[in-house]
């Protein structure tokens, strides 16, 4: 006990040479943790030894900093502990997905935490657990033996110290150049955590938020910008084609496997969607993302805005969408007498699309907490099909014009690395690793039951005899491995699209962005509803089409709004959550319990009792009951939908029971 005491004073004591030595190995570790290989984490090193000093001395910034206060030693330790845990944590991730750990994963961390299950096993969830307990054991101890120091012990001048040398090697670093792409944002969020070091690149996922504003901002331009697409408006729309339902699906990991160049299936995994690239328009779809971030495509896809103008790893479904409207072609097809609704067999709140979706402009939202008959395949997620059912139903709910934008879940990973189902019956050749066979071999699987629902939705559209289309697209990569030299098209930022429709539209092939996709599906109509989709309508070809496409997505979310004349055009919709709302009409005691009386509950419906949540079996649609519980006269009850994970989405109406 006492050499641990002599040792902490002896540290106490060196602080500079401690917290330099500390940030040098720590960076190497966060460094071979990330790369998952000792060997590529010293070839960074040696290959760029700069953007690993820079690193090091911005950990060793922070690790400074814990001198003013009085147990230095011990915040230095917390702050070391804290940049450990998100290596740690960042390694986890790489494992069950290609972009890293940063900053916009946190902000998502409840909901990470209701599928973390479905990537870990429970031994190794407990042994996170364990050793997050044991961390905060030796905080605790450290907390309380660590020596203090006065607070006038020569932090001042060890600040002076440490500020020259810091902004003294930067300085050379970035005068001779040697250090320029560590500050490019690439667009590709994997590349710049590979090449910027993952404390550098994490800690800027902090602090690089939003759009900043653009050097050409300006009123004037932006009044220019309308009145150029007010004269489009007056020139060149040709109102003459159909409004015909519009069907936009959203297609989970999904992709042409044909792609990959070495691989061969003992038969063709998605004969349908292979079917329609041969008769409708089709291309390959540039997305902002790759194996994960699938809300990154989807702000693309409905908003016309390129996720690249925002911050680096960010998700505006986090941050600016959860503060305040945005224009969307959900907005716009309004314009036009549509209903709009998203249909999604996942969780309602996952990146808080409950609370986006208003600010979005839908009608209505309607996510598995809704639906009935959920089938999940073996890595638990809902399977596509029962969408077919759902999307109908909307479409036959109204009298209107119908968007529905349709989101899916049963290709997402993790895909296992054994195999887990027997009854699997397409095989993979070309593959030497077995594990990455396995993954390969149950996602083709996976991407057949997806094909049939793709066919399955077409036969129920097409039955409904109205004019209609179906956009069909992927919203990125799964995470299999995949590298551009494995794929035809080289690019593991591209997925694939198709348009099918009943009413005769041209076939033409076109390789497009996300942020272009919608702006063509408007186009293909004769429709420009939408600043966003002129924009791309008339300046697509232009040679600063990106350039001034980033200005003005300023203007509409943090700038002056003068593309709107300055004021808020778009309201928040009244988001209905479900197809039908779920109302509470009757209480009355049953046995040692109480039967829960009213419609549209699903297995989701959990009841209250005076604010306290009660054990909940469901019945039926229109009735739940609750065992074990006698009410008195005056109890509030009602009916909350939840999710997985414990949030509410909506509630009926307070009942006052009242004895008989």
């Amino acid at each position: 006990m006492q050499a641990i005491k002599n040792l902490l004073k002896k540290l106490n004591n060196n602080p500079i040479p401690l917290c330099f030595v500390g940030a040098f190995l720590e960076v190497i570790l966060i460094e071979i943790l990330h790369r998952h290989s000792f060997v590529k984490a010293f070839q960074f090193i040696v290959e760029s030894p700069s953007v690993f000093l820079i690193n090091v001395l911005l950990l060793m910034s922070m690790l400074m900093c814990c001198l003013i206060a009085r147990r230095r030693l011990f915040w230095a330790y917390l702050v070391a502990l804290i940049w450990l845990i998100l290596g740690v944590a960042n390694y986890i991730v790489l494992a069950n997905r290609v972009s890293p750990l940063s900053w916009a994963d946190v902000n998502v961390l409840t909901s990470v935490f209701s599928i973390m299950n479905r990537y870990m096993t429970v031994f190794q969830i407990i042994l996170v657990i364990v050793a997050l307990v044991l961390c905060i054991g030796i905080s605790v101890y450290l907390y309380r033996r660590v020596p203090r120091v006065r607070r006038r012990d020569h932090w001042f001048r060890d600040f002076v110290v440490f500020g020259v040398l810091v902004g003294g090697t930067v300085g050379i670093c970035l005068w001779t150049g040697y250090t320029h792409t560590i500050f490019e944002n690439t667009g590709n969020i994997t590349l710049t955590f590979q090449k910027s070091g993952f404390v550098y690149a994490f800690s800027n996922s902090i602090v690089d938020t939003g759009i900043k504003i653009p050097l050409n901002y300006t009123e004037r331009g932006m009044k220019n910008l309308k009145a150029s697409l007010k004269e489009y408006d007056s020139t060149k729309l040709d109102e003459t084609q159909a409004s015909p339902n519009i069907i936009l699906v959203q297609l989970e990991s999904f992709f042409d496997v044909n792609n990959m160049k070495n691989y061969t299936y003992s038969e063709d995994p998605m004969p349908n969607f292979h079917k329609l690239m041969q008769e409708y328009s089709c291309g390959l779809l540039t997305v902002p993302t790759i194996g994960a971030g699938t809300v990154n495509t989807e702000f693309e896809v409905l908003t016309g805005m390129t996720h690249r103008a925002f911050g680096l790893c960010e998700y505006p479904y986090k941050t600016i969408l959860s503060e305040q409207t945005c224009e969307s072609i959900a907005y716009n097809l309004q314009e036009r007498g549509y209903h709009t609704a998203v249909v999604h067999n996942n969780k309602g709140s996952f990146y808080g699309r409950n609370d986006v979706f208003a600010n979005l402009g839908f009608d209505v939202f309607d996510s598995m907490e809704y639906m009935y008959d959920l089938e999940y395949n073996l890595v638990e997620w809902v399977k596509d099909d029962v969408l077919v059912d759902e999307i109908v139903t909307r479409m036959n709910m109204t009298d209107m014009k119908d968007f529905v934008f349709a989101i899916t879940v049963q290709g997402h990973g993790k895909y296992p690395s054994e195999k887990i189902d027997e009854t699997q019956t397409i095989t993979l050749e070309g593959e030497p690793n077995e594990a990455i066979k396995n993954g390969f071999e149950y996602y083709i699987n996976q991407c057949k039951e997806v094909d049939d629902f793709i066919g399955h939705l077409i036969e129920a559209v097409d039955a409904i005899d109205e004019e209609s289309m179906i956009i069909f697209y992927g919203d990125h990569l799964p995470t299999l491995e995949i590298e551009d030299s494995d794929l035809q098209f080289q690019n593991t930022y591209q997925t694939n699209y198709v348009i099918w429709d009943n009413f005769g539209l041209d076939k033409k092939n076109a390789d497009i962005k996300a942020y272009q996709l919608t702006s063509e599906i408007m186009a293909k109509l004769g429709f420009a509803n939408g600043i966003m989709t002129k924009y791309h309508q008339v300046y697509k070809y232009a040679v600063n089409y990106e350039k001034y496409m980033e200005v003005l997505q300023y203007d509409m979310l943090y700038g002056e709004k003068y593309i709107y004349d300055g004021v808020d055009k778009y309201v928040a919709s009244d988001l209905q959550m479900g197809l039908y709302e779920i109302t509470l009409d009757m209480v009355r005691q049953s046995g040692d319990g109480f039967i829960v009386g009213g419609d549209n509950f699903t297995e989701f419906s959990q009841v209250y009792v005076n604010g306290k949540k009660q054990d909940t079996e469901f019945i039926n649609k229109k009735a739940l009951r609750v065992a074990d519980l006698e009410l008195e006269t005056g109890d509030r009850v009602l009916v909350k939908q939840v999710t997985s994970s414990g949030g509410t989405l909506s509630h009926t109406e307070e009942f006052i029971y009242l004895m008989d």
